[in-house]
């Protein structure tokens, strides 16, 4: 179920328990139950494409005794994801995203640089993503071969959020497997008009059905952050080579010393060990690898951690 969710967040029911051998009503009270228990959260968010969005990964050196709190105050930012406190809380790790267009001074970094709690902090402009998203980690003993997903059609770039679709964006953002009836009801619109926008939406690739999810509480407790050096004519192989791993949920080129970066989540440090020495370092052309494990995590894509659970917005 949870692979299935994985790969189409608003699959049908029925599909979802046809995958896994379980009647609809098995299937929705374990949805229901992952939803409460904090595990996972399905939302609906705009693309990263049609927003024109610069993306940075930034790492931060913090005084021990602050880094939770400014951990906190970063995952509660709107711009900013995948907060990640590493080396036993000293240090903290997140993506951010500016307009392409921004003037200096814009976003999280200026407030950063005036943070008594940071010791020192380095930003990483992303120069190209070559996998990210839930979907795309796939380390479970059984993977599906395929599943009941739902991708935009076409080669074209994504379209953009008008302003008429922002509430239901936005009701979507709170619930992404909100039925047509219910989205109707709380937006008061007639069931038609969310069927046709939201399909609009979804052909276009204006929007993405995304999955939060807390892969700890299903058995895979290694996370880490590989920053890896790499001779630059080997960098999009290497690049493309760990975004077909399953351990990987996302693989980017970036600027500074390290000019790769990949968040890996293993099942235990053993496999993680295993996964660097075995299958990283047999990669043609790679000069260093950093790794840094995950202490906590404060921050999904879009949901924050709050006391080991995902915390759902409220309406």
């Amino acid at each position: 179920m949870l692979q299935c969710l994985m790969l189409d967040g608003r699959a049908p029911m029925r599909r979802i328990a046809e995958a896994a051998g379980v009647s609809e009503q098995t299937a929705a009270r374990r949805y229901r139950a992952m939803r409460e228990a904090g595990a996972l959260r399905v939302f609906v968010n705009e693309s990263a494409l049609g927003t024109g969005r610069a993306l940075w990964l930034l790492r931060m050196q913090c005084r021990p005794d602050t880094s939770s709190r400014l951990g906190a105050a970063l995952a509660a930012r709107p711009d900013v994801a995948w907060v990640a406190a590493h080396s036993g809380g000293s240090e903290l790790m997140c993506t951010t995203t500016l307009p392409a267009d921004a003037a200096c001074g814009t976003g999280v970094l200026p407030r950063l640089s005036n943070s008594a709690s940071l010791l020192s902090f380095s930003a990483y402009s992303v120069l190209h993503s070559y996998s990210g998203g839930p979907a795309e980690w796939s380390g479970f003993d059984q993977p599906l071969s395929s599943g009941p997903t739902s991708l935009p059609t076409g080669g074209q770039a994504p379209a953009t959020v008008s302003d008429e679709d922002r509430p239901l964006l936005e009701a979507l953002r709170t619930d992404g497997r909100a039925s047509i009836s219910q989205l109707a009801r709380e937006l008061n619109w007639p069931t038609s008009r969310v069927a046709t926008h939201l399909q609009a939406l979804l052909d276009s690739g204006a929007v993405n059905v995304d999955v939060d999810v807390l892969l700890e509480r299903f058995g895979f407790r290694a996370s880490a952050t590989l920053l890896l050096q790499v001779a630059p004519r080997h960098i999009r192989k290497v690049g493309e080579a760990l975004a077909g791993r399953p351990w990987t949920s996302w693989v980017a080129a970036i600027t500074g010393p390290a000019n790769i970066a990949a968040a890996v989540t293993c099942r235990d440090t053993d496999q993680l060990f295993r996964f660097v020495t075995d299958d990283v370092g047999r990669l043609p052309g790679i000069i260093h690898v950093e790794i840094l494990p995950v202490l906590t995590r404060l921050k999904q894509a879009d949901t924050r951690v709050i006391d080991g659970r995902l915390e759902w917005p409220a309406r």
